[in-house]
């Protein structure tokens, strides 16, 4: 087969794993591989290569996952996959379904415009502190499957890097974007920000989901900063016999420092007798059971990477989390989690003012460009009307 010119659209023969992995084979970076209709199942096709692998559309070119998919970010440009609806199935977290691979000085891997159903596995796993752009799309999940594992092994660099906050992310490739997606289930860990990853959640509709993350505690670096706002959070108590309604949080920060802001969050679990729960928790598990500082003795404020520190690329400060604009009904929860062994006080290690702010917007931050320009040219709906602001509660 003539190899095509660049930017040429290449047909698959069928949507099997051979046919659509020739047809990657036999195109350029900047390529278009058409993907034809029809129902079709992959054990483990990698895409290393800068192209469009481009579906018929969702419910058109339906790709059941036997094995892990990998893609591998590329330096000469984007690569994106779009039109496809996929599903995966396993036996537990470590079931991989996609896995993103490649340094954070590559060019961003881009999926979009298509359906996803899991159960029983991790959907996406991304070694990257940035440079996933996930838009558009809807997921259907069981409980506490995880969809989005952000855990780059070598997080260090990341930390030790400053932050790209908002518009300080100036070409839009170093954090992780997940916007204007519908997602259902995935109940307390939809989102795993992990080790050194850079998190930006937004103008997403989720029905009892949840934004999690991991401190420098039981993962290895942490994550390194969030910005979690203009979602809307739905708890439909109709279905309060699902398992999916044991909701515990709906966004869950271990560390690092970021934004929380302009979210519409209802009261979760009270309705339904699951007992209620707060929407926003802070935890500090480097000062309980996991101390990176060694021993009791040695454990003080600040703990390295807890909440409400940042890194400036020279050395760490401290840069609290602001939350502001959450509602109807937003419980922020302090305090201890894991039985606090050492006996400390938890306003020693977290305190108002200092390492969070609620109620008032973070100075000097501005959100990236939405939607993200890496998007543009295919169906993605305008913004969501910012919800109202209502004011966060705390609770003790």
């Amino acid at each position: 087969m003539a190899m095509p010119a660049q930017g040429a659209t290449v047909n698959a023969a069928s949507c099997s794993q051979n046919d659509v992995a020739a047809a990657i084979s036999n195109a350029r970076a900047g390529d278009i591989v058409q993907v034809p209709a029809g129902s079709c199942s992959w054990s483990g096709l990698t895409i290393a290569k800068a192209v469009h692998v481009r579906g018929a559309g969702r419910g058109q070119t339906n790709i059941t996952l036997s094995g892990q998919m990998t893609v591998n970010k590329q330096s000469s440009g984007v690569t994106r996959v779009s039109g496809f609806s996929f599903s995966r199935s396993g036996s537990g977290s470590a079931t991989i379904g996609i896995q993103i691979n490649g340094a954070w000085t590559d060019e961003p891997v881009v999926f979009q415009d298509n359906s996803f159903t899991v159960r029983s596995a991790t959907l996406f796993r991304i070694h990257s502190p940035g440079g996933f752009i996930f838009a558009n799309n809807s997921v259907d999940a069981g409980y506490d499957d995880i969809v989005f594992q952000l855990k780059d092994n070598g997080g260090e660099v990341s930390w030790q890097t400053a932050d790209t906050l908002g518009n300080r992310d100036t070409t839009g490739k170093r954090n992780h974007y997940i916007e204007t997606n519908t997602i259902v289930g995935g109940t307390n860990t939809t989102v795993d920000c992990d080790d050194g990853a850079r998190c930006v959640y937004r103008y997403n509709t989720v029905t009892y989901s949840g934004f999690g993350s991991h401190g420098y505690a039981t993962s290895h670096v942490g994550l390194r900063h969030f910005e979690v706002y203009r979602n809307t959070w739905n708890y439909p108590t109709a279905d309060c016999s699902s398992q999916l309604a044991n909701q515990n949080w709906l966004v869950r920060l271990r560390g690092g420092t970021g934004v929380v802001f302009d979210n519409v969050m209802p009261n979760i679990a009270a309705a339904c007798g699951w007992g209620d729960k707060p929407e926003i928790w802070l935890d500090v598990r480097g000062a309980e059971d996991v101390r990176p500082q060694g021993s009791c003795a040695n454990t003080r404020y600040p703990v390295p990477r807890q909440i409400g520190q940042n890194h400036n690329g020279s050395s760490y400060f401290t840069d609290p989390v602001y939350m502001w604009g959450n509602g109807p009904s937003s419980a922020l929860k302090l305090g201890w989690s894991w039985g606090n062994p050492c006996g400390f006080n938890w306003d020693d290690f977290v305190r108002a003012g200092r390492d969070y702010v609620v109620g008032t917007a973070k100075p000097g931050y501005t959100p990236y460009t939405y939607p993200h320009p890496l998007t543009q040219g295919d169906s993605v709906p305008p913004p969501a009307a910012a919800p109202a602001a209502p004011v966060l509660q705390s609770v003790q």
